[in-house]
């Protein structure tokens, strides 16, 4: 049986989305240089009883999960530079809606893409950019997104 080809995440094509339920994606493969989704897990649970030396199990419904991202930090337009747009959903009342979505291999077509659900996903806290003077290091931030699911779809 031969190998699969290997894959980098050289290509990798990440976009993010403000607008509850609905397809409206914006590139951030720019500024956006990690994406660090979670294990997911569903709830488990034992009881024990008096007549057995092992536990009743049961598997519960999925967790929700957090999606970390960090990005390169550069000032400029608050509606061109993904910090902002997360910082300005952050801010909101209650929270605003912040979905991402990333693919793997690119950003065209007939690709895999994994993505946080547009309904309820929301920035659940910031890391705002930071240094030291004794580096030359790019400026970073980071945003932990949490929501419902994961999804998985192809590209078309």
């Amino acid at each position: 049986m031969a190998l699969p080809d290997g894959m980098t995440s050289c290509a990798m094509c990440v976009q993010y989305n403000t607008a509850t339920g609905t397809a409206t994606w914006i590139d951030a493969s720019d500024a956006l240089s990690v994406v660090e989704p979670p294990s997911q897990a569903r709830m488990t649970g034992e009881a024990y009883v008096f007549g057995e030396d092992v536990a009743v199990t049961g598997v519960g419904k999925r967790e929700p999960v957090e999606v970390t991202v960090r990005g390169v930090f550069a000032e400029g337009s608050t509606t061109a530079h993904p910090f902002y747009q997360i910082y300005a959903q952050f801010t909101t009342a209650c929270g605003g809606p912040f979905a991402v979505r990333w693919a793997p291999a690119s950003c065209t077509t007939d690709h895999e893409v994994f993505s946080t659900n547009t309904v309820d996903s929301e920035v659940v806290s910031v890391t705002f950019p930071a240094g030291e003077a004794g580096s030359a290091d790019p400026i970073m931030f980071e945003a932990v997104i949490r929501s419902r699911d994961i999804t998985r779809a192809v590209w078309s």
